[in-house]
C-alpha cells in the first residue's frame, strides 16, 4: 500500500516539474512512511511513497523497472493472487529478484500487454511508462478501492493518489467545479469522474487511461459488472449457497497474504461477523479484531461486537470514542479529506484505524455487502412510495405537481413562523413539498430513489450556489428490477465515492493498509448474477449472507436492525461542535468567500438550533465544506 504521483509533459516551458514532484511525494508521506523514490526522463517523472507489506527488503523499492528496462512503474495496492501469476510467468521464462507483487505486475505486462490486468485479483492504482513507445498508462482497480486523480491542460498530464499531491504542481491554478460542489451538497460526496476541481478528474473504477506521444488522454473501461450480470446463475438455492461460500473462503483467504500482522474491523453486524468468522477459520493464529463504541447507547454497537468476538475466539480490542477526540478529528476534517466530503462516520473510522495501527499494519473491512446483497433499508422504503405514487391517476399527479410548483416554500415557511409553528414542523412541511415536486408528475424508481438519498435536493442546491443541475444519471438507467437498479447505482457512485474514499483516507492517514474482502471482483460478479430472492428473500435483506452466517455464529448474536457506523452528530453539533459551527458559518466569512448564499446558510443554521433536527446533515455538509475551503482553496 502506497502513494503514487507523477507527470508527463510536452511543454518545454514547464521547468519546475521535477522539483515539484519531490514536494508531491512528500505530501503523501503518511501513505508510505517506509521508503520513497523518484525517477525522471525527458518530460516524464514518477514518484512513490512505500508502506512495506510484501517483500520488506529494498528489492521492493519503487519506481520499479521491468527486467528488460522497458517499463517503469509506480504501484499502489496489492495483487493478492500474485504468487499464482508468478508461477505461470516463471514457467514462461521470466525470472524474479524479489518476492513482492509489484515485480510480478511488470512481468505480467511484458508477457500479456493490456490483458494482464484481467488476471489480477486485488486492489490497485498504478502508472506505467513505456520507455520505448513513449506512452503513459494509468490503471485503477475494478471497484475503486484505491484512488487515482489526474489533471490535463492540453500539454501536461499530472496524477496522484490524492489531490494533495496534484496541488504540488504549481503550473495550474485549481478552480472549483461548481457542478461537482453542488453534487457534494446533494449527496455528501463527489462521484467520479468529477473532482472538486474543474481541471482534475478521477479515473473511474475498472478503467485505464492511455496517453500517447501525440493526442489527448484516452480513457476506456476494461471491466464492468454490467457485462457479467446479464449471464444469470442457474441451479437450486442450496447449490448457489455452497458456491458462494466456497468463493468467499478463497477471496477472504487471499486477503490474508502479508509479511506483516493483519487485523479485522468488527462491528458485530452481518457483514463484518461473516468475514471474521470465515477468516478465523483460515488463519493459523487468533484473528485480531477492533471496534469503536460510543457513550450514547443508541449509537453503540461495541457490546454486539464483543459477543461475536467472544464466540469466534478473536483477540478483541475495543475503544470508547470521547467527544474531545471527535472534536479534534473534526477540526482536521478539511486536511484529512482533501476534497469536500460529508460522511461523518469518517470520525470513528479514523479512530478505529488508529486503534488497529497500534497492533497491525493491515486491516480488513467488510464494506460492499449492502451493495451486493441489497442491504440498505432505503431500498425497501422506496418501493412502497413508488407504488403509492403509481396508483394516483395521471391527471391528479399533474394537478398536484402544478400546485406544488407554484408553491413559494420560503414564503410559506415565513407565514408558518408568524403563526408560531415550531422549526421542526415547518421543516417537515417544506421538505415534503420539495421532495414531492422532485418526483411528480413522472414518478420513477430513479426519481424516487434520488430524492430519498439526497440530503439537499437540486432546487435547494441551486438556491445555495446560484445554479445547479445534477450531473449524475438516475438509478433506472441501469438494467434489472428496481432493487438491482438501486444496488447498481450505489455500486457505481456511493461505494467508490463515499465508502471506499472514507476507508482509504482514514487508514492511510495512520499508515495502515485497508483491504476489502467482500469486494473481490469474482464475488461482485457472482452476487449480481444471483436470483433476486437470494439477495433479498425470506430472511430479509442479505438473505444468502445470513444463511451462511447463521452456520458460523448463533443468530441471536447478530440478528438485530441495521445500525450503520453512525455517530451522535446532532448532539455534538448542538453542544461540543457549536463553537466550530458558528465560527466557520459566520455570515461575514460566508459573504467574503462568495461561494455560498449567506441567507440559505443562515436559514439552515437558525433552523437547526431552533430545533429542526432534520437539518443535521445539511449543517454538517456546510461546516465540512467550509473547513475544506479554509484548508485548500487558493481563491
Amino acid at each position: 500500500m502506497c502513494g503514487i504521483t507523477g507527470f508527463v509533459t510536452r511543454d518545454p516551458r514547464v521547468t519546475t516539474l521535477p522539483a515539484e514532484l519531490a514536494v508531491a511525494v512528500e505530501c503523501l508521506r503518511y501513505r508510505g512512511p517506509d521508503d520513497q523514490g523518484t525517477w525522471f526522463a525527458e518530460g516524464v517523472g514518477l514518484g512513490h511513497r512505500r508502506l512495506s507489506i510484501l517483500d520488506l527488503s529494498s528489492l521492493g523499492h519503487q519506481p520499479m523497472f521491468s527486467a528488460d528496462g522497458r517499463l517503469a512503474m509506480v504501484f499502489n495496492g496489492e495483487i493478492y493472487n500474485f504468487a499464482d501469476i508468478r508461477k505461470e510467468l516463471i514457467a514462461r521464462g521470466h525470472s524474479f529478484r524479489g518476492t513482492g507483487d509489484a515485480e510480478t505486475v511488470l512481468a505480467a505486462f511484458l508477457e500479456w500487454g493490456d490483458r494482464a490486468v484481467d488476471r489480477f485479483i486485488g486492489m490497485f492504482a498504478f502508472a506505467l511508462w513505456d520507455t520505448r513507445e513513449h506512452v503513459l498508462h494509468l490503471y485503477r482497480d475494478r471497484l475503486g478501492v484505491k484512488p487515482l486523480y489526474y489533471g490535463w491542460d492540453g500539454r501536461t498530464l499530472w496524477f496522484g493518489s490524492e489531490l494533495k499531491a496534484l496541488r504540488a504542481f504549481t503550473h495550474w491554478s485549481p478552480r472549483i467545479d461548481h457542478q461537482a460542489l453542488g453534487e457534494y451538497f446533494q449527496y455528501g460526496y463527489i462521484s467520479g469522474p468529477r473532482s472538486i476541481y474543474a481541471q482534475v478528474r478521477k479515473l473511474e473504477p475498472g478503467c485505464r487511461l492511455k496517453l500517447a506521444r501525440d493526442g489527448e488522454p484516452v480513457v476506456e473501461r476494461y471491466w464492468s459488472v454490467l457485462d457479467r450480470s446479464r449471464d444469470r446463475l442457474t441451479g437450486d438455492d442450496e447449490t448457489l449457497e455452497a458456491e458462494l461460500e466456497a468463493l468467499m473462503h478463497d477471496a477472504f483467504r487471499l486477503r490474508l497474504v502479508s509479511d506483516v500482522p493483519v487485523g479485522m474491523y468488527l462491528s458485530g453486524g452481518v457483514d463484518s461477523s461473516l468475514v471474521t468468522a470465515i477468516l478465523s477459520k483460515a488463519s493459523s493464529q487468533p484473528l485480531r479484531t477492533f471496534t469503536v463504541g460510543f457513550r450514547e447507547d443508541s449509537h453503540d454497537e461495541s457490546p454486539w461486537a464483543r459477543r461475536v468476538a467472544g464466540h469466534l475466539g478473536t483477540r478483541h480490542t475495543e475503544y470508547i470514542l470521547e467527544v474531545r477526540e471527535a472534536l479534534a478529528i473534526a477540526r482536521g476534517w478539511g486536511k484529512l479529506f482533501d476534497e469536500p466530503f460529508g460522511d461523518s462516520s469518517g470520525i470513528p473510522t479514523l479512530l478505529v484505524s488508529r486503534l488497529a495501527r497500534e497492533q497491525v499494519k493491515v486491516v480488513l473491512s467488510a464494506d460492499g455487502g449492502d451493495e451486493l446483497f441489497m442491504g440498505y433499508s432505503v431500498y425497501d422504503d422506496v418501493l412502497p412510495r413508488l407504488r403509492r405514487l403509481s396508483q394516483m391517476p395521471a391527471r391528479l399527479k399533474t394537478v398536484v405537481a402544478d400546485a406544488l410548483a407554484r408553491t413559494h416554500v420560503d414564503l410559506l415557511d415565513r407565514r408558518l413562523a408568524k403563526l408560531g409553528a415550531p422549526a421542526s414542523m415547518r421543516g417537515r412541511i417544506t421538505r415534503r413539498i420539495r421532495r414531492s415536486r422532485a418526483v411528480l408528475p413522472n414518478a420513477t424508481v430513479g426519481r424516487v430513489y434520488d430524492a430519498a438519498v439526497s440530503y439537499w435536493l437540486p432546487e435547494e442546491v441551486a438556491e445555495l450556489l446560484g445554479a445547479y443541475q445534477n450531473p449524475r444519471g438516475l438509478a433506472d438507467g441501469f438494467e434489472g428490477n428496481e432493487h438491482e437498479q438501486m444496488g447498481l447505482w450505489d455500486l457505481h457512485h456511493y461505494l467508490p465515492g463515499d465508502v471506499l474514499t472514507k476507508v482509504d483516507r482514514t487508514t492511510m492517514a495512520v499508515s495502515l493498509e485497508g483491504r476489502e474482502p467482500l469486494l473481490d471482483h469474482r464475488l461482485v460478479e457472482f452476487a449480481f448474477r444471483l436470483p433476486t430472492h437470494l439477495r433479498n428473500g425470506t430472511l430479509g435483506r442479505k438473505h444468502l449472507l445470513k444463511k451462511i452466517l447463521y452456520r458460523h455464529v448463533p443468530r441471536a448474536l447478530v440478528d438485530r436492525p441495521k445500525q450503520g457506523f453512525a455517530i451522535p452528530l446532532e448532539r455534538w453539533l448542538r453542544d461540543d461542535l457549536r463553537e466550530l459551527t458558528h465560527d466557520y458559518l459566520a455570515s461575514a466569512r460566508i459573504r467574503k468567500a462568495g461561494i455560498l448564499d449567506d441567507s440559505v446558510v443562515q436559514h439552515v443554521v437558525d433552523g437547526f438550533y431552533r430545533g429542526d433536527r432534520k437539518l443535521t446533515s445539511q449543517l454538517w455538509f456546510l461546516l465540512a465544506f467550509e473547513m475544506w475551503r479554509e484548508e485548500w482553496d487558493r481563491g
